[in-house]
């Protein structure tokens, strides 16, 4: 695992700055789109997109955190872009909130019935966006939880445990499961690295280290790693497989690397963990 995993795809430049989180604001109005930007790029990093096509291929490149969105644009609108938006497995998971001058209820229906998270109408108070982008990004917490906490990978996902089960989407649930599904086939191969899980997955290195970090918190290498030794944790606590021989079904090329990633991971080494289990 030393030889491939912690040699494999990073993201130097991206790492310095990633516990920042990314908004997206498209617009076609500057004056409009200026507002929104000054009052945000104090707090988040800030990308600008001037029609819904142009945000749509920005956010499928840069997977942002969050989505500004005006609702009615050229060449793209925000309605279509918040529906490309969610029916995607890649960008399903980031909150969209819709600008629109139109107060009717219908028009605030169009856009929920979109999959938007929010709907603000023009003219807008600045603190009250802010406050509900600072909402919807501490509301990603709950998902690092379950991902991270209470769901390991491979289990059946239960969104009931969640104060809002909403917010676990159909393909936010979807690229889940067939994420675990590859983990789960292949975590014992030596050459299975982040660029194995891209590809399987049909996305980029890149793109798939921004889903994940969205939907977890962690890097895809942390999370292969944390998988592989929580199979090993269950070998040790159920069979008598020697441990040199656990490392290499976990997908180790040698058992050093293994022996100190484990105590690392659990606090104690592996005969330790062993010996407590039986």
């Amino acid at each position: 695992m030393e030889n491939n995993m912690e040699h494999d795809v990073s993201y130097p430049d991206e790492k310095m700055v990633e516990d920042v989180p990314e908004i997206l604001v498209v617009e076609n109005d500057e004056n409009s789109r200026g507002l929104v930007v000054s009052g945000l790029k104090d707090v988040y990093r800030v990308t600008e997109a001037d029609n819904g096509k142009e945000g749509l291929n920005l956010a499928l490149e840069q997977i942002p955190d969050l989505i500004v969105t005006d609702i009615r644009m050229p060449v793209m609108d925000g309605l279509e872009l918040c529906r490309e938006l969610k029916t995607n497995m890649l960008t399903a998971h980031i909150p969209v909130i819709i600008l629109t001058s139109q107060a009717a209820v219908e028009s605030q229906l169009e856009g929920l019935e979109a999959g938007a998270d929010f709907y603000v109408t023009k003219p807008f108070n600045m603190l009250l966006l802010k406050a509900r982008v600072r909402s919807l990004l501490k509301g990603r917490q709950q998902l690092y939880r379950y991902y991270t906490e209470q769901a390991e990978p491979g289990c059946p996902v239960e969104p009931e445990i969640l104060d809002r089960p909403e917010q676990l989407s159909r393909m936010g649930r979807e690229f889940w499961e067939k994420m675990c599904d590859i983990l789960k086939q292949n975590y014992s191969a030596i050459d299975f690295t982040i660029g194995t899980l891209a590809e399987d997955l049909g996305m980029g290195p890149r793109s798939l280290h921004r889903k994940i970090k969205a939907l977890t918190d962690r890097a895809p290498l942390q999370l292969i790693a944390e998988y592989r030794l929580k199979q090993a944790a269950k070998l040790l606590r159920n069979s008598t497989i020697p441990i040199c021989e656990v490392a290499y079904e976990v997908g180790f090329a040698t058992p050093s690397p293994f022996y100190r990633r484990f105590k690392k991971e659990f606090g104690r080494n592996p005969s330790q963990y062993r010996k407590e289990e039986f």
